[in-house]
Formats: structure tokens, C-alpha cells, sequence
């Protein structure tokens, strides 16, 4: 049976385990300069669903090295494989 309720409605998650997306003037603040610098974070390569949350009080997690991960676990959305472009010294 697929995620769906006999009613064909699909299901909500109970109201004690929903949270607010935190959209505010700081977490718009850090996603904008991570474009405007072409900066490549951990939270959106892997699809983070708390990134809001930590952008939020101004956090993120770089990838220093591009956005390409060397490491093969198999629960995480970065790109895999072998960094095909040179370090960018900037």
C-alpha cells in the first residue's frame, strides 16, 4: 500500500512532529550569499532537510574542495566520485 489513506487523501504527519520551515531574514541572508559566491555547502548538496534551521542562526557547512564527496555512504545525496576539476584557489 503506498502512502496514502483508503480515502485516497494522502497522510499528514501528526501535528506534534510537524515544524515550521524558518524562512526568515537571516536564513535568506546565508542562502543568498552561498549563490552569490557560488559556494558549495554540505546542507544543499545533500539535501538537508534542517538547513533553515541552521541558516537560520547563521551556520552552514562548506565543501572546501568543490562539490564532489570521495566517500561512498550510501544515505547521503552529495555527488559521488573522483573530483574532476583542479582546486579553485579562490
Amino acid at each position: 500500500m503506498s502512502n496514502q489513506t483508503i480515502e485516497n487523501k494522502p497522510l499528514r504527519l501528526p501535528e506534534w512532529l510537524q515544524r515550521d520551515v524558518l524562512l526568515n531574514n537571516k536564513s535568506r541572508k546565508v542562502h543568498s550569499l552561498i549563490q552569490e559566491y557560488d559556494l558549495n555547502t554540505v546542507c544543499q548538496s545533500a539535501r538537508c532537510p534542517n538547513r533553515n534551521e541552521c541558516f537560520s542562526s547563521g551556520t552552514a557547512t562548506f565543501m572546501i574542495l568543490g562539490n564532489t564527496c570521495t566517500r561512498g555512504c550510501t544515505f547521503c545525496s552529495v555527488p559521488k566520485g573522483k573530483p574532476e576539476l583542479p582546486l579553485d584557489s579562490n
